[in-house]
């Protein structure tokens, strides 16, 4: 049996009450980049910080991950090469059922007093009337300027110190993560020349 290898997946979640800036520096220092490099990473989405590796690897990656301070998955892949060269692609256009079923219309009654609204119309006759909530007073409230630092003594995160990690590598944002892709085949096109277009004029 094959053995298993795979993804290190990031979703972009970062450990419960870490601070975001500061797990991007940890990732930053742990893969000896700059935070510019990584915050790509932390946009959401799925993110493959490491393709194809053993589990022993695997687990390195997620152990110094965590302690950076990263959710991360191990998506288990296959390790067999799936064989298609028998699969072809139908022609753009062509009738891939051999026998499509036959859907009878159904019949509709009368329905000549049926009207349609006009575009952007109200179709509530009587709309619910929402009464607005009463406020407080709130003349002592006042709200920040547009960009303005709204925590007046902000916390400040210390990036964890991190062992050493020489053998960790990271791909780019948008790297072709597969060292050696199998070529793809072109599917076959079939031959043709004894069709023909019936007139049926």
């Amino acid at each position: 049996m094959s053995e298993p290898i795979f993804d290190i997946a990031f979703y972009g979640i970062i450990q419960p009450g870490k601070d975001k800036e500061a797990v991007m520096q940890n990732m930053a220092q742990l893969f000896k980049t700059t935070p510019e490099k990584v915050r790509p990473f932390f946009a959401g989405g799925r993110k493959v910080i490491k393709s194809r590796v053993n589990e022993l690897t695997a687990n390195k990656y997620r152990a110094a991950l965590e302690k950076a301070g990263l959710v991360v998955k191990l998506e288990a892949q296959s390790s067999a090469d799936i064989d298609t060269a028998d699969i072809s692609v139908a022609p753009v256009g062509a009738d891939v059922l051999a026998n499509p079923p036959v859907v009878e219309p159904q019949a509709i009654g009368n329905i000549s007093d049926i009207t349609m609204a006009e575009a952007g119309a109200d179709v509530l006759e009587n709309p619910p009337v929402v009464e607005p909530q009463a406020i407080g007073d709130i003349s002592d409230i006042t709200m920040a300027e547009a960009g303005a630092d709204v925590l007046e003594n902000p916390s400040v995160a210390e990036p964890q110190a991190i062992g050493d990690i020489s053998g960790l590598t990271i791909a780019e944002t948008g790297a072709d993560i597969i060292e050696n892709p199998k070529p793809k085949e072109k599917a076959p096109i079939p031959d043709t020349s004894d069709l023909s277009v019936k007139d049926e004029r």
